[in-house]
């Protein structure tokens, strides 16, 4: 098994094992949480019946509330326990018919053939996967001419996110330790190399002092395809 394959291998192990307690990872009620929807919605601008592809759908964080701004969403990730459980959690939701889950690889899209996407999306996706030049050559080659790509990180900047890791016990490191190629001349160098021409990375607010939330900033890369 390559270096590679070990990294998706872990990946897809560790969200197996805890699919089932998505939402005690995740909790609604979390500032930092909601602090980083904010700004995934404020740079994807989600219009009503817009198709979107999302990379790292998990179980739905940043999917449901696309569907709810009427959007028509393809959700894709490499660990099936996760899609498991956002299928489950979206059985009686009024917009499950916008929804189709994708059990894939982002590096390399088997299972996927549409290249006509408004947008091609991800939030926190970018720093688990072992090549992020890879992952955004694939999001070029299924966004629609005139369509955006937009990625939200976790800021490396920023030195609570490895208390964060430290102190939660549903973190590893080994997990996210792709954090460190989120600098932004790396973020840059990527989209060069993937084949875009406008890119722009900027961050949140330090410690996203914004609106009184303490917590990790964020890193927003938007784009647009040559």
């Amino acid at each position: 098994m390559s270096l590679s394959e070990r990294w998706q291998d872990d990946q897809r192990r560790f969200y197996d094992a805890t699919a089932a307690r998505y939402a005690d990872q995740f909790q609604d009620s979390n500032p930092y949480f909601r602090f980083v929807l904010e700004h995934f919605l404020a740079a994807v601008a989600p219009q009503p019946r817009e198709r979107i592809l999302e990379f790292g759908a998990s179980g739905g964080r940043f999917t449901v509330p696309l569907l709810e701004r009427g959007c028509r969403v393809t959700g894709v990730d490499i660990s099936p326990k996760t899609l498991a459980y956002l299928d489950e959690r979206m059985a009686s939701h009024p917009r499950r018919a916008d929804l189709t889950l994708v059990e894939d690889d982002v590096s390399a899209l088997r299972h996927l053939d549409a290249a006509d996407f408004d947008a091609v999306v991800g939030g926190h996706i970018l720093h688990h996967v072992p090549d992020v030049t890879a992952v955004l050559r694939q999001a070029r080659a299924r966004v629609r001419n005139g369509g955006r790509v937009v990625f939200v990180e976790p800021n490396p900047w920023n030195p609570q996110w490895f208390v964060h890791l430290a102190i939660n016990p549903l973190r590893s490191w080994r997990i996210e330790r792709g954090v460190y190629r989120m600098w932004p001349a790396r973020v840059r160098a990527a989209f060069r190399e993937a084949g875009f021409a406008a890119h722009e990375v900027h961050y949140g607010q330090w410690c996203g002092r914004e609106g009184g939330v303490t917590f990790q900033d964020v890193v927003v890369c938007t784009a647009a395809p040559r």
